[in-house]
């Protein structure tokens, strides 16, 4: 990326940081404005209405109703990297010429920006502007010949100058050629600056050609007094109600926008929703999933795959990383190829051989079973990857305005055909679907009749260790049984270990949740006879990366014969189906929902309807019902059988019995230890649909 286009990401990149999250809508362009009493409807291109009490447009010189004037100049913009000192110091120096003028401004000791303006006729005003766009044509695509026409011109000048143009980088990023345009004054000057409760700023406002370099600047003035009249206008507290309230409210934000800089109405890119309430706003989305989970970015791939848009809201600030790590079996990687990124996260972790199941009970040796098997769909595959690097391989696929964060829904609501998604922020969200990944305690479960997740009677506590050297693990899944205990550790690569324990909780252990340093303690304590390199892992653990919580899991007759799904609303991953982690199948199991359900809503909403109006919608909502329907079908059993066999597995691996702990240590070991491969040897299949 040239300098001179870096540089303006970086200055963007800063103001974003300072913004809150969700402040900006991308991909939303602006094809109409209309009035609606006192309020503006906003029509963008995808089809969504934004109502709003206030419309600034900040959409530049190309913004939907202005006409601007044309000079007869074209400029030409450009950025020099001289790699070490420039030697230009800290001024800014100018040249003028016969009908052209440059200017050479040092950005740091290293980088110059430029710029070169020239009238290329002295032909009549039209024929000039002709020739203008001409020249612009056969030059907007050429860095090449934009160089040598500037430096054809550049005679007189020092070597040095010519060099900024010289090395300039040939790439379209590193030049930037445009006819240079502006607003007539009187027309800012006795024109409508603001109508209404519409106004503009920037070069919307008032375009002018960049001979003492304002543009920018005076943006930046808008800005503050737009904002400071505006918050005048909106902070007041208003006595009426209802119409006459927005009556009021309409009239203060007209004579504040008008009062101070005489703003000019147009119709913008705007990206905010200010709704009838004070603050709410409304959109209107095709598919939301509620969570940026596993399941819920898995899910959006997969529709981002099949050419179907998606928004995901999630209530924290960013992905969320809880748990770590998570075992990834075969069943796993084959969804996770189905949504292209099997092979990336390969390269970042290693392959497990084996499992061994020991007992700290017991002196004998463990019972070892090995993955270098073929099941019914081929070679099993088994890895330990960090939830954080599996979260961003999926984040990374996905386009940057897909997920919305700190946006928690409190509740859902009927309208129609379609549902209406309420957040914290009184944000209002229109949506044709709505998908549930909000984990075990689901809004979106809730609504469509699932109870809350039934306490399994255990905790368990997780880590996650760095040995910074090799930690001597090799490739082995370790299992561990003891009294009413059971933990396992697994290699995710070389020097980094994940490690989880399990146990019956009593009164006096409800404390630990809080207080990472007993919950090591208590770990160590109960860990019983093993080897000094798994007791080193847990001792390594550093204090914020050890966590502990309840075991939760859905009865599995809930998910036999509930509702998956309720009209154009379903679940997936823990929402659908939380597991005790007894088989290490509920992340595996979530990505299998995602690719499922991906495949099946694409085969609704991708068919032609042939009808409109509330005819089409109400086909459309059939269909997307039927294709939910079709995604409930194919998970049901599935879920049912996983949710099932996690939860006997964890029975039988932590009973406290004499006779289960015999049974278990002696003969059941490589049974039990034989399920987890059974039940990853599964095939969701592919995005493909038909």
């Amino acid at each position: 990326m040239s300098s001179f286009r870096a540089s303006k990401k970086v200055e963007r990149t800063r103001k974003k940081k300072t913004l809150p999250i969700g402040i900006i809508r991308y991909s939303s362009k602006v094809v109409a404005v209309e009035d609606l009493g006192y309020f503006k409807l906003v029509h963008l291109a995808d089809g969504t209405t934004i109502k709003t009490k206030v419309l600034i447009g900040c959409d530049g010189v190309n913004s939907l109703v202005a006409k601007l004037q044309h000079t007869r100049r074209p400029a030409m913009r450009g950025s020099a990297d001289f790699k070490a000192n420039h030697g230009f110091g800290s001024k800014f120096l100018q040249f003028f010429g016969k009908g052209f003028r440059s200017g050479f401004l040092p950005c740091d000791d290293t980088t110059t920006y430029w710029f070169f303006s020239w009238i290329p006729s002295d032909q009549g005003n039209e024929q000039a502007l002709n020739f203008v766009r001409i020249i612009i044509k056969e030059l907007k695509d050429n860095p090449a010949k934009m160089k040598q026409l500037v430096l054809s011109n550049l005679v007189n000048v020092p070597d040095q100058v010519r060099s900024f143009v010289e090395i300039t980088e040939l790439y379209i990023d590193s030049f930037m050629l445009s006819p240079l345009r502006y607003r007539h004054p009187w027309g800012v000057l006795w024109g409508n600056i603001s109508r209404g409760n519409a106004c503009v700023a920037g070069d919307a406002l008032h375009p002018m050609t960049p001979d003492i370099g304002q543009g920018g600047c005076s943006a930046l003035e808008d800005g503050v007094v737009l904002a400071r009249c505006l918050a005048e206008a909106l902070n007041e507290k208003v006595s009426a109600e209802t119409k006459d309230k927005d009556k009021e409210e309409y009239k203060r934000i007209a004579k504040k926008c008008a009062k101070e800089r005489r703003w000019k109405t147009k119709p913008s890119s705007l990206v905010l929703t200010r709704g009838i309430n004070s603050n709410i706003m409304e959109l209107v989305e095709e598919v939301v999933i509620v969570g940026a989970g596993i399941a819920g970015l898995a899910t959006s791939l997969g529709l981002h795959r099949l050419g179907i848009r998606s928004l995901v809201l999630e209530s924290s600030a960013g992905l969320r990383v809880t748990g770590f790590a998570l075992s990834t079996w075969t069943n796993a990687w084959r969804a996770l190829d189905a949504v292209g990124v099997g092979h990336s996260l390969r390269q970042q972790h290693g392959f497990l051989d084996g499992l061994v199941a020991s007992s700290t009970v017991v002196s004998k040796p463990g019972k070892q079973i090995s993955f270098k098997v073929k099941g019914t769909i081929g070679d099993h595959e088994v890895r330990c990857v960090r939830r954080k690097l599996l979260l961003e391989a999926l984040e990374k696929e996905l386009p940057d305005d897909t997920i919305r964060y700190s946006s928690k829904v409190v509740s859902i609501e009927e309208s129609g055909y379609l549902k209406l998604v309420h957040l914290a922020d009184d944000t209002i969200i229109k949506t044709k679907v709505l998908i549930g990944c909000d984990g075990v305690n689901s809004v979106v479960a809730r609504f469509i009749g699932f109870k809350k997740p039934a306490f399994a009677g255990r905790s368990a506590i997780r880590g996650y260790a760095d040995f910074k050297v090799n930690h001597g693990f090799g490739s082995k899944f370790l299992q561990l049984g003891g009294k009413g205990v059971r933990s396992g550790f697994l290699p995710c690569d070389d020097t980094t270990i994940y490690w989880f324990f399990t146990y019956f909780p009593t009164g006096q252990d409800k404390e630990l949740e809080d207080n990472p340093t007993e919950m090591k303690q208590f770990v160590l304590s109960k860990l019983g006879n093993v080897a000094e390199h798994v007791r080193t892992s847990v001792e390594l653990t550093e204090l914020d990366s050890i966590t502990s919580s309840p075991l939760r899991f859905r009865h599995p007759w809930e998910v036999l014969w509930g509702n998956i799904s309720k009209g154009n609303v379903t679940v997936a991953g823990d929402a659908l189906h939380p597991m005790t982690p007894d088989i290490g199948q509920g992340g595996c199991a979530a990505l299998e929902d995602g690719v499922v359900l991906a495949r099946c809503l694409a085969e609704a909403l991708k068919k032609e309807l042939n009808v409109e109006g509330k005819e089409r919608e109400r086909e459309e909502y059939k269909r997307v019902e039927m294709g939910l329907k079709k995604y409930a079908a194919e998970r049901r059993w599935r879920s049912f059988e996983l949710i099932s066999t996690a939860y006997i597995v964890g029975a039988i691996q932590q009973s406290d019995g004499k006779i289960m702990n015999i049974l278990r240590d002696t003969i059941l070991a490589k049974f039990l230890a034989g399920l987890l491969l059974k039940k990853a040897d599964f095939d969701c299949g592919k995005l493909n649909i038909s």
